[in-house]
């Protein structure tokens, strides 16, 4: 790489636009030298200046300038000044030193008046930075070797140990490394502030957030218990309230069906009411009655008197027959009446008991009918109290179907049972079996319903046992009358054989005696009874017939009568069931309208209760002790602000935040500190080497320049400087730098320490050098130090160090601005002739006065200025000027 052109427009005394063309390669490895010569104050220095500028030299001193617009051509009496100055060099880059895809690279610098300043590489912006980075790779220096200005050569040595440090930084090609290492090394403790500041950010925001956890994890158990009571309320409350409805709706529907009976029984009762009115507003005939019951006192006076006469005739027979001597036939004779009256007096009787028998029987058919009707409402009752547990899932439900189905086979197995202490046997064990039942019963409904059902089962049990008293009684009659008949009819059958045994012993006997008359008489009186007896039963038939519908209508009344009082006696108990049914409907009614309170304070949505269906087994009390229990852990809890999360969720986006960036923050801790390890690797290596190098070049060209003497440099440690220390308490606080940080020191104490260790990085570079030391003793001459040699001395040290430099990391070019300027005629010539051989290494461009090094040039360029105070250029190329001369 070397230096094809460079442009200068507006910088200095260069107002207009000039350009300075260099020679390429002239020869094998051979670079050329080019001078540039003028009278003092024509401007040729400004063409160091220049190039200096565009490499991007900061320092306005060494620009010979106190402000940036200083180096903007200001203008003269006959021209007025520049808006900008801008420089340009055209890099050779065949050879692609830059490791860019261009042979050639163009660099430019601009500066307006306003302050705005630009780089630009082959037109396009780029930063500072990246034109340092690029020129140190290209063994480019901005301060050293690069470009030597004027004074600069007796300057260098007069500069600081850690001065001349920087400069060996350049000579030794390490700069690159070094500015990387630079910006590593800032990039490190921009980190470790940032650190710094994100930690104590995160020490401020750690206590808070742990705070708001904790608050938060209360929040979050709150919503838990409180989902898990919402789940449970509307589990308990559904069941409660469904439960409650459902009894509610069933006392209802209960009271609907038996408002319904007893509207059925009043209708029965005022028809029954209609009937027995009418049975008794009925007028039987009394008239025909007393009629019939006068002919029959007739009948019976005259039968008596009949009876009379026939009494009297049988007493004349007995006493004819006595005075005739048949003492025996007067007997028989007199015991056939007795027996003829008695068989009559018994078929009568046997008649009327065969009447009564068969209204017995009647009695018995309705009787019975009663009974069944009593076993009907049993059953019924029974299913009832079946089909109100059959919906019911729990195990005491289930157990008390299980108790009620025993009991409705064992009624089913003694509906038929007539014996009365059997019947008592079973009221007691049902009414054992409803007590059972009560004591199974959890459930208030469930106990009212059995104890209800009791009442009305015992009602029903002591009708039946009623019934089947009055049964067994009729039976017992009809029992006693039927026997009574048979008995008669055997003791009838007896009379009649009796009497006709008697009668037959008569007839022989009275043959013997003259009783014709007696007997006429005794006919025609018999037949005479005979047909006073019809009439006489003809009476009684009707008499008899009058009594029976008599009866009957009495009966049919009474029955009524009875009927009616029963089904008042049920009226009065539907109403008494009524009244319970509608005490027990208000009380699950309030309960209700209670619980769908209690339901809209404790929960809300009634709604949600009301359209959930509880399914599985629900322990009741469990739930409401579990409910009670959790109120409490949130009473514990307490109330928490629910802005409390929104809090939490920022305060920990923002810790999560910067405990990334503290992550990231280490992560490139670690990166850089591995780079900058890597670096300091790679600077110590080289620059060993190079110095190694320079330091033989150097007494190499310090013998030529003098002609002899010795000259080296020397390395100077950290170390070195503090051992010539005399405060302690300084050398003391110099090691602590670089003490390590302890495990037990805070995170803002690490990051302080690690600043300081880094600040000492950079102060002692990765060299591990406080600074160069230069070592000179001119042939002839015991002294070393350089403070020593003379004027001239001075100079020719520093020079053969610069071309020691040069000589061992040649840079694309370097410019010397009068550095030959205190050398007398000899060292010019040593120095020409050593610009000359290094000539292959690397490309010249020689400010000078000095005729060795223009006789050594390719090009000349001289600089004049013009009356307007702007410096103008002329060209000779020497090449070509010697071969005209030849010819």
């Amino acid at each position: 790489m070397y230096l094809e052109k460079l442009e200068i427009q507006g910088f200095k005394s260069f107002a207009n636009k000039n350009t300075l063309i260099f020679p390429g390669m002239l020869g094998r490895d051979q670079r050329g030298i080019t001078s540039i010569v003028g009278p003092n104050g024509s401007g040729k220095s400004n063409i160091a200046d220049a190039v200096r500028w565009a490499l991007g030299e900061q320092s306005m001193k060494t620009l010979r300038g106190k402000k940036s617009e200083d180096i903007i051509f200001s203008g003269s009496d006959k021209k007025g000044g520049s808006s900008m100055a801008e420089v340009s060099l055209y890099l050779n880059n065949e050879d692609h030193q830059v490791k860019i895809d261009y042979s050639q690279v163009v660099l430019t610098r601009r500066l307006y008046r306003d302050g705005e300043s630009e780089y630009l590489i082959n037109q396009a912006r780029v930063r500072l930075s990246d034109v340092q980075i690029m020129l140190a790779k290209s063994n480019f220096g901005q301060k050293t070797y690069s470009v030597i200005g004027q004074g600069m050569v007796e300057g260098f040595l007069n500069t600081t140990l850690s001065e001349r440090k920087e400069f060996f930084d350049e000579a030794t090609g390490v700069k690159q490394f070094q500015i990387k290492r630079d910006d590593s090394l800032n990039k490190l403790i921009h980190s470790y502030e940032n650190l710094n500041q994100v930690s104590m950010l995160l020490s401020e925001i750690e206590p808070r957030l742990k705070s708001l956890t904790r608050q938060v994890s209360k929040l979050k158990k709150r919503d838990e218990i409180e989902t898990e009571l919402k789940n449970l309320q509307v589990k308990y409350y559904s069941r409660l309230w469904h439960e409650i409805n459902g009894k509610f709706k069933e006392f209802n529907k209960k009271f609907l069906e038996m408002e319904k009976i007893k509207q059925e029984k009043e209708k029965k009762s005022a028809q029954l009411n209609r009937e027995l009115s009418q049975l008794e507003k009925q007028n039987l005939n009394n008239n025909e009655f007393n009629a019939w019951q006068k002919e029959l006192n007739e009948l019976q006076g005259q039968k008596e008197i009949f009876t009379k006469q026939l009494a009297k005739l049988e007493a004349e027979l007995e006493i004819k027959l006595e005075a005739s001597g048949k003492f025996d036939l007067s007997w028989l004779s007199n015991k056939n009446s007795e027996i003829k009256i008695e068989l009559k007096n018994t078929i009568e009787e046997a008649l009327g008991l065969e009447k009564n028998i068969e209204q017995e029987k009647k009695i018995l058919v309705d009787l019975e009918k009663e009974k069944n009707q009593i076993n009907s409402k049993i059953n019924e009752l029974n299913n009832e109290m079946l089909k109100s547990n059959a919906d019911s899932s729990d195990q005491g439900s289930s157990r008390i179907n299980q108790e009620l189905k025993d009991l409705n086979n064992f009624l089913i197995e003694s509906k038929n049972t007539d014996d009365l202490a059997n019947i008592k046997l079973i009221m007691a064990r049902v009414s054992q079996k409803i007590k059972h039942l009560l004591e199974l019963s959890t459930v208030a409904i469930e106990r009212e319903n059995l104890k209800q059902a009791q009442k009305n089962l015992m009602a029903l049990m002591h009708e039946k046992e009623v019934i089947m008293v009055r049964i067994n009684e009729s039976n017992f009659r009809v029992s006693a009358r039927t026997e009574r008949v048979k008995i008669i009819k055997e003791r009838n059958i007896r009379l009649e054989k009796e009497s006709k045994d008697i009668e037959n012993k008569l007839k022989p006997g009275l043959k013997t005696v003259n009783l014709e008359d007696n007997k006429t008489n005794q006919a025609n009186i018999k037949n005479s009874l005979t047909e006073l007896d019809l009439k006489i039963d003809n009476l009684k038939e009707k008499l008899n017939s009058f009594n029976a519908k008599e009866n009957e209508q009495r009966t049919k009344l009474f029955s009524l009568q009875k009927n009616l009082q029963d089904l008042q006696i049920k009226i009065n108990e539907l109403n008494n069931q009524l009244n319970e049914l509608k005490v027990n409907s208000a009380r699950y009614e309030t309960r209700l309208e209670d619980l769908e309170v209690e339901i809209r304070n404790n929960y809300g949505n009634l709604k949600d209760i009301m359209d959930k269906t509880t399914e599985g087994e629900l322990n009741v009390e469990m739930a409401l002790e579990k409910i009670n229990s959790l109120k409490r852990q949130i009473d514990q809890i307490g109330g928490i602000d629910p802005e409390i999360e929104k809090e939490y969720v920022q305060t920990k986006e923002r810790f999560d935040y910067l405990d990334s960036q503290t992550n990231d923050l280490n992560s490139a801790i670690s990166s850089l500190e591995e780079i900058i390890k890597e670096l300091d690797a790679i600077i110590k290596v080289r620059f060993d080497k190079e110095f190694k190098n320079i330091s033989a070049k150097f007494e190499e060209y310090f013998k030529i320049l003098f002609n002899g003497g010795q000259a080296k440099i020397v390395k100077v440690t950290a170390e070195d400087l503090l051992d010539n220390k005399e405060d302690n308490g300084k050398n003391e606080e110099k090691k602590k730098v670089v003490e390590p940080t302890a495990e037990n020191q805070t995170i803002e104490d690490k990051c302080a320490n690690n600043l300081k260790r880094i600040k000492h990085l950079q102060k002692y570079n990765a060299t591990g050098l406080a600074g160069i030391e230069i070592l000179a003793t001119p042939p002839g001459k015991k002294i070393k130090s350089i403070a020593m040699l003379s004027g001239g001395e001075r100079a020719l040290t520093a020079i053969g160090l610069i071309c020691a430099i040069i000589s061992c990391n040649p840079s694309p070019f370097v410019v010397l601005d009068e550095v030959d300027a205190s050398l007398d005629e000899a060292n010019s010539e040593r120095l020409a002739k050593i610009l000359d051989d290094l000539s292959h290494k690397t490309q010249f461009i020689v400010v000078t006065h000095n005729r060795a090094s223009m006789r050594r040039a390719n090009i000349i360029y001289g600089v004049t200025m013009e009356e307007s105070g702007v410096s103008k250029l002329l060209s000779i190329k020497l090449d070509e000027a010697k071969a005209v001369v030849k010819n």
